[in-house]
């Protein structure tokens, strides 16, 4: 069957035209055509419907150039062979350079049906390829609207190079760096201070669907932004990559941070009690045995009396201490931990402030693989089960605490939604009480669900246990026998490296020697201020005081070109010792200064260190912790007095 073929002959002889035509039709085409020999004709009689132009390349009114021309101008892509009798290659080759498809001779016209059916393919496959090129700019689009429009920030990043290789506008203010800055970062570079180097942020692992995870990312100018962050993978013009989404979340770790303090204090509150009675234990034997010191005792007992308070003091010293930390909760760090050396602090403070009728038993391995958290946080986790035990037993009973090494198997990690196999630490506390009814088990842990009565429990303690355990990587689960136990078990990933712990075998340094130094204390607490000046002028110190930072800055302005180094409270009245220091540095930039406080401000210390002070001595401290800070200071280079050094 011929093939329809609708032509446009530009050709001034009509025996050319018939010729032409018959070849068609004997090459299979069936063909529809006129013949024009004007460029008007040819002008007016062009459409997007013909298949194929064939025109003569020279005839009396017209040329095959300029029919190729008016082509172009009408902007129509039709297949155009000139036919001619005169053509020569030359000038056939430069015709084809201006767009023409094929050149034959006339009296070779054998080649015509083969020509046109070659121009007929490049044609069809010039328009697939515009199309082809048409979707993808429309697809192109299409994910650039789609992508823009993401309310979170978007990265694309490539799994075999790990480099961004996209994102979107909100990337880029989260980030404060335009796209083409960010294009080309490593996944790596976009969390620079992730706590975790060794197992941080793996945004392209091959397990990355639904992965969560938190971590802070930190911007062109410096600033950390907490973040969460999800990733699918998605393949994308055949290239396999990893969606990553994030959402600024530092307002909602500023409300979380809230609610845990709020929690942490209702926890001191439940101890209030036990606290009162252990700080009156203390206070007790320092009461009775100071007066004794006045008496001509033989030295032995008068060194037992001296000790008694010491140990006292410290031990007083240490319990409040605790209770600032978990206080003030200090959380946002997180830093390989020994959980032993937790669970120890633990065993201290609630075997002081727990009623005697509990016994508590806290045990580790001694083997015990670190792990990377929040030492606040976890220490709230625990303090929080604790109460709960305690509360579980009101006429008495054993705490158990324990915590060991667990190698989590693929089998018991798909017992726990999002768990994998791997190295954990599993701690569980457990409790001889009354057992939780099976009916609210799977309630324990909503927030504001309690079964204590109105005044002793908000509720929030077990919710908050489960989210500070589950932002850790970890999961938490309870076991119970109604009236006999119960035990929660918490399941925390452990760290891919040894923790560093404390050298334990430094000796303690020796006492320092003065040179006869002058120093100037500042501190309104008469006690403390007479106290420290008592001790720095045993150790041969000359020593000149003030009750405060006016008083300060008088007596250093009249002794400044002797005092060596200044000690000031922070707390003081009149002017403070954050006052007190920014006028000193004025005066004298490279005096020694320490400052001596006894809440331990963390929102200050930046000021402080901005003002070239190394160290701030916490209160209460002895009598070495004192003379070991005035030798740092005086022996320091001028200049060179920087945190950390």
């Amino acid at each position: 069957m011929s093939r329809p073929l609708r032509v446009l002959i530009a050709e001034d002889k009509a025996d050319d035209a018939e010729l032409i035509v018959r070849e068609l039709r004997r090459a299979g085409y069936a063909p529809d055509w006129v013949r024009v020999d004007t460029e008007a004709d040819f002008a007016a009689r062009l459409s997007p419907d013909l298949d194929v132009i064939l025109s003569d390349y020279a005839m009396p009114e017209f040329s095959g150039l300029r029919a190729l021309e008016v082509l172009h101008e009408h902007g129509l892509e039709i297949p155009f062979l000139i036919i001619s009798g005169t053509i020569g290659e030359d000038t056939a080759v430069a015709a084809m350079k201006q767009g023409a498809a094929d050149y034959l001779l006339k009296d070779r016209l054998a080649r015509l049906g083969p020509a046109i059916h070659h121009a007929l393919e490049q044609g069809r496959l010039r328009r697939e390829g515009r199309q082809a090129e048409e979707a993808m700019r429309q697809s192109e689009h299409k994910y650039r609207h789609l992508f823009e429009s993401l309310s979170e920030a978007a990265f694309l990043i490539e799994c075999s190079s790990r480099r961004v290789v996209d994102a979107n506008l909100r990337g880029e203010d989260l980030l404060g760096r335009n796209r083409a800055e960010i294009l080309g970062m490593d996944e790596g570079d976009l969390f620079p201070s992730h706590e975790s180097a060794e197992n941080g942020c793996q945004l392209t692992k091959a397990d990355a669907h639904g992965h969560l995870e938190e971590a802070a990312v930190v911007t062109k100018d410096g600033r950390r932004i907490p973040v969460q962050i999800s990733v699918a993978p998605v393949d994308l013009y055949g290239r396999h990559l990893v969606l990553a989404l994030m959402t600024d979340i530092t307002e909602r770790k500023a409300l979380e941070a809230r609610l845990l303090r709020a929690q942490r204090m209702e926890s001191i509150g439940t101890l209030a009690s036990g606290l009162a009675h252990d700080l009156n234990n203390i206070l007790a034997p320092i009461m009775m045995s100071a007066p004794l010191l006045r008496r001509d005792l033989p030295p032995e007992v008068r060194e037992g009396i001296v000790f008694t308070i010491e140990t006292s003091a410290a031990r007083g010293a240490q319990i409040v201490r605790q209770v600032l930390t978990f206080g003030r909760g200090l959380e946002g760090e997180r830093t390989p931990l020994q959980l032993g050396e937790l669970l120890a602090e633990l065993r201290q403070i609630i075997g002081e402030t727990f009623p005697k009728k509990i016994a508590v038993e806290v045990s580790s391995a001694p083997d015990l693989w670190p792990i990377i958290g929040d030492a606040t946080q976890l220490h709230q986790v625990l303090m929080n089960l604790a109460v709960n035990a305690r509360d579980a037993m009101p006429d008495g009973g054993t705490l158990r605490i324990c915590a060991a090494n667990f190698p989590m198997d693929q089998g018991h990690a798909s017992l726990l939604p999002g768990a994998k196999a791997g190295p954990y630490i599993l701690i569980e506390v457990t409790d001889m009480g009354c057992g939780i009814a099976p009916e609210i088990v799977d309630r324990i842990f909503d927030p504001f669900f309690t079964t204590k009565g109105v005044g002793k429990g908000s509720g929030l303690g077990l919710s908050t246990a489960f989210g500070i355990v589950r932002s850790h990587g970890g999961f938490i689960k309870v076991s119970s026998v109604v009236g006999k136990e119960s035990c929660f078990q918490v399941l925390l990933p452990a760290a891919p490296s040894p923790a560093a712990g404390p050298d334990l075998a430094t000796a303690a340094p020796a006492t320092p020697v003065s040179r006869g130094e002058v120093l100037l204390v500042a501190d309104d607490e008469e006690t403390v201020r007479e106290s420290t000046a008592t001790v720095l002028r045993e150790h041969g110190y000359e020593v000149l005081l003030a009750i405060d930072g006016i008083e300060a800055l008088d007596v250093f302005s009249r002794n400044a070109s002797r005092i060596a180094a200044v000690l000031t409270d922070v707390m003081m009245p009149k002017m403070d010792g954050l006052a007190l220091t920014r006028a000193l540095r004025k005066m004298q930039p490279g005096l020694p200064i320490i400052p001596t406080t006894g809440l331990g401000e963390e929102a200050q210390r930046a000021e402080w260190y901005a003002l070239g002070v190394a160290k701030v001595l916490a209160k209460p401290f002895g009598a070495d912790t004192l003379l070991q800070a005035v030798h740092e200071a005086l022996r320091a280079p001028t200049g060179s007095r920087r945190p950390g050094e």
